[in-house]
């Protein structure tokens, strides 16, 4: 993948830029209302899907620049389907406003990022915690994959619509979750209960660990409880991405939750 040279950089008003690449990142950061600086197309591509973006982006103010075909490859990469945009990074959300505005009756569901360092891996988890009604996803400030390029991609538009709250480690998100009654467990090959005999009914916290390493000491020691998801075949481990979305489909599975 080739990273853009634009990076991160400061907008007049103060906040920063990023820059994210593909169709569908991009026609999300446009129907979200997302801050959206500025589209870069590749010259000679077209699609109705182009022509939607550059449309919005007009209707919008928004700059359009065109760049010579090698150039915008060179830049972005052929994985960038002729598309880019200049947008305003990612607000983080505080944990208690976010928790303040779950609706009555409604149970709090968290999802914690424990050593998730893979791009792919973030944004692939943000795209299933929207699809699956997560109200925000909880990332610690260190050993995380940052929110860029590479995440917008991967959650294919999910992260302007997904809340996601920084804490400084996952041992505060912890303390918090008890604080205010919310019950944490972990996703553990070596669980003693198996997904599908815990009760996961009430507000959650499900904490993810990265595909290598799996949980860190400190959060296997202070969960709540231990899930393993029940295995068949003969390998023992699975994509944290995939692990995390079937597990929260059983979470609103048991909670009889209707779309």
């Amino acid at each position: 993948m080739v990273k853009s040279t634009v990076g991160k950089k400061r907008s007049r008003e103060g906040h920063r830029k990023i820059t994210i690449y593909g169709k569908q990142p991009v026609n999300e950061a446009l129907e979200s209302e997302w801050p959206v600086y500025e589209i870069i197309v590749r010259k000679g591509q077209d699609g109705s899907q182009l022509e939607s973006i550059l449309a919005k982006a007009r209707s919008s103010g928004i700059s359009i620049t065109y760049m010579d075909d090698r150039d915008f490859d060179a830049v972005y990469g052929k994985s960038a389907q002729g598309v880019a945009a200049v947008i305003g990074e990612v607000v983080f959300k505080d944990l208690d406003e976010v928790l303040g505005q779950v609706p009555s009756g409604e149970d709090p569901l968290f999802v914690a990022l424990d050593g998730i360092e893979d791009p792919q891996n973030l944004g692939s988890i943000c795209r299933t915690s929207h699809a699956m009604g997560v109200h925000a996803v909880v990332i610690p400030r260190r050993r995380t994959a940052p929110i860029a390029e590479g995440a917008f991609k991967a959650s294919a538009g999910a992260v302007f619509y997904q809340p996601v709250c920084e804490v400084p480690n996952i041992h505060h998100f912890i303390q918090w979750c008890k604080k205010n009654g919310v019950w944490v467990y972990g996703l553990d090959a070596d669980g003693p209960v198996s997904l599908w005999d815990m009760d996961l009914k009430g507000p959650i916290g499900l904490i993810i660990g990265s595909e290598g390493k799996g949980l860190s000491r400190l959060a296997r020691e202070r969960c709540d409880g231990l899930i393993k998801i029940p295995m068949f075949g003969k390998i023992n481990s699975l994509n944290a991405s995939v692990a995390c979305g079937m597990s929260l489909y059983e979470v609103q599975r048991q909670r009889n939750v209707r779309c």
